[in-house]
């Protein structure tokens, strides 16, 4: 077992390195909590099992055509909701278990900045989420060049100020500088993200809008209670997994769930494809806006 914390090290150093974003050796030796010395056996190492490792301008990063870190991402690779799975199968285990904790241990050691592993995303977006991720842990307002608005139809630089991404890192919060705004924007749909040196100014009026299960977000939480077959509970649950701590059993394999949305769009769309196993009980404004959707309004 005492190559277990150098095998650690290696795979943290990998997803570091496969960001895109070159490091110094110095900001390795400090994330990792080894010395100089040994960051240069690990890029040794790596460089000996096939890995191309780039030493540029003082900054270390591994050449994404290296062999097997295709296979690597995909296998680090864990979305909010395979978290909340994973989770919930560490959390069956007996308490007393050495498998439990030994488990969680792992998980922690491998994803640092807040539980993010470094490949989680399409590798066309790997560098703008770093460099994204870069910019909440130091506070720096960024410009997200060629930002492609659906909304307007434009495309335009954005200055702002990132702070929270959501599921899978497809959306980045942030707060826009020009209309003084908190916005939601899509990764895929920046060109590039380009640092500046200019630090925050708005922290106090950072405020993501709360996202609900139904993966709808928006300022409201409105609260809905609908009674479902068993075909609809699990469907709901198998699509959405993390409804499943808003449903119980009613007995006679009806089920209820009772919580909330954002808005009537992600609910309104699930029960429109089971319309015989779903029973709106409140609010009725669900009931009415999906009158609505039916004679052809849109939500």
């Amino acid at each position: 077992m005492a190559d277990q914390p150098r095998l650690e090290r290696l795979l943290r150093l990998i997803m570091m390195l496969s960001s895109g974003i070159g490091y110094t050796k110095n900001e390795i030796a400090e994330r990792l909590e080894i010395t100089e010395r040994s960051v240069y056996r690990y890029l040794e190492t790596l460089s000996d099992e096939g890995f191309i490792v780039n030493r540029r301008d003082g900054l270390v990063s591994i050449d994404k055509d290296s062999p097997y870190l295709k296979d690597i991402g995909d296998l680090l690779h864990f979305t909010l909701e395979e978290s909340w799975i994973l989770n919930k199968a560490i959390l069956a285990l007996d308490d007393e278990t050495v498998i439990k904790q030994n488990l969680a241990a792992k998980l922690y050691a491998l994803y640092d900045l807040k539980g993010v592993p470094y490949p989680v995303v399409k590798r066309e977006n790997s560098e703008k989420v770093i460099r994204l991720i870069r910019a909440i842990e130091s506070k720096t307002c960024v410009i997200l060049h060629g930002y492609q608005s659906s909304n307007s139809g434009t495309v335009s630089d954005r200055v702002v100020e990132p702070f929270e991404f959501t599921l899978n890192y497809g959306y980045i919060w942030c707060y826009e500088h020009e209309s003084g705004l908190n916005k939601l924007f899509k990764t895929a749909r920046i060109m590039e993200v380009r640092m500046t040196a200019q630090n925050w100014r708005f922290e106090d009026r950072h405020q993501p809008e709360p996202m609900d299960v139904f993966r709808i977000h928006g300022p409201d939480r409105i609260r809905v209670k609908m009674l479902m077959t068993m075909r609809a509970a699990n469907l709901l649950t198998e699509e959405y997994p993390m409804a499943e701590e808003f449903i119980s059993a009613c007995g006679n394999n009806i089920f209820e769930f009772k919580g909330w949305v954002s808005s009537f769009e992600g609910i309104g769309r699930f029960i429109m494809g089971l319309p015989g196993d779903i029973r709106i009980i409140t609010p009725a404004k669900l009931k009415k806006a999906l009158n609505q959707k039916i004679k052809g309004k849109i939500f």
